[in-house]
């Protein structure tokens, strides 16, 4: 297809690619080959099993996005690019773990894409809102993540559960939010805040309970975006 594409010619029985109106089918194929891309240049080769799971959580989200409003990105290529493909970046540069909180995690990311690259860690989602907790829990039995658990609920209300690691988007203050982090993580986890270098600003250099902070950078594949991650390790 991509021969055909670049060369004007189209092979018999072929249907062209209209930019402008893709087909489904023609959609998921621009999803998988990003995330292909993708992940090669991450150094990571996932079996077809978890590509594929990968490219439907694309599917899910783009046909779920537009009635819920879960993201602005529209179409399964858009998605694999800028957040799937974002997620795997971001943990190909934390430290390790074999559980995940991902705290405040909208339509299950960083969290559901990690979930489906390493089945054998377990991943807690918590959400505070219904119709993203309902997508999620459609998303867990769709692809079959039995290491995802997917909590409805406020983070300061909730009874933690413990991980070896924790992500929370910076959705208030960074200092708030590493409050709010702590009680989920365990001593001698490691607590990371994803964000912008504007965002990350006035994020804390250390505090009570944690330390070793640092500020790390890294690139988003296919895209080439610039992202920033504030990482802590919690001291007890």
């Amino acid at each position: 297809m991509f021969h055909a594409e670049h060369s004007g010619h189209v092979p018999r029985g072929t249907k062209p690619i209209d930019p402008q109106n893709p087909t489904p089918e023609q959609e998921l194929g621009a999803a998988r080959e990003s995330l292909s891309r993708g992940l090669a240049e991450l150094h990571l080769e996932p079996d077809p099993e978890t590509l594929d799971r990968l490219v439907g959580l694309a599917d899910l989200l783009s046909r779920w996005a537009p009635r819920m409003n879960l993201t602005g990105h529209r179409g399964p290529d858009a998605i694999a690019r800028r957040l799937i493909l974002d997620a795997l970046a971001l943990i190909k540069v934390l430290p390790e773990f074999e559980s995940l909180a991902d705290l405040g995690s909208g339509a299950g990311f960083p969290g559901l894409p990690i979930a489906i690259l390493y089945p054998e860690k377990a991943v807690v989602s918590v959400e505070a809102r219904s119709r993203r907790i309902s997508f999620q829990k459609t998303v867990v039995r769709e692809l079959g993540l039995e290491n995802v658990e997917v909590v409805l609920g406020r983070i300061e209300v909730l009874e933690p559960v413990l991980s070896d690691a924790v992500v929370a988007q910076a959705v208030v203050p960074p200092d708030r939010v590493v409050e709010l982090m702590l009680p989920w993580c365990r001593d001698g986890g490691w607590m990371a805040i994803p964000g912008s270098t504007e965002s990350l600003v006035k994020a804390p250099a250390g505090g009570d309970g944690y330390g070793g902070v640092e500020v790390v950078g890294y690139e988003v594949p296919v895209e080439g975006a610039d992202r920033r991650v504030w990482v802590a390790r919690k001291t007890g």
